[in-house]
């Protein structure tokens, strides 16, 4: 019975995710907290990523500076030669 229970709850975090990112960091989260902790860990695991993985949550804070693109200006030079 407490398995059914926990595979219950399980589903409704799941199903309260409202992007793909928030879904996928749910089913990493169950996923880690099963290997660690069992049935239990998977619970707390998937309520984590759910909420690390929230619009506006822990995911979407962390982000790579912005890339800057060098520009090379080339010169040519022309030589003169003194006659």
């Amino acid at each position: 019975m407490i398995k059914i229970s926990l595979v219950a709850a399980l589903c409704l975090v799941a199903a309260a995710c409202a992007t793909r990112q928030q879904a996928t960091s749910t089913a990493v989260g169950a996923t880690a907290g099963a290997v660690v902790a069992g049935p239990v860990g998977a619970v707390v695991g998937a309520g984590a990523g759910a909420v690390a993985g929230a619009p506006g949550g822990a995911v979407d804070q962390v982000s790579a500076p912005p890339r800057t693109t060098r520009r090379v200006a080339r010169t040519t030079r022309t030589t003169r030669t003194v006659q």
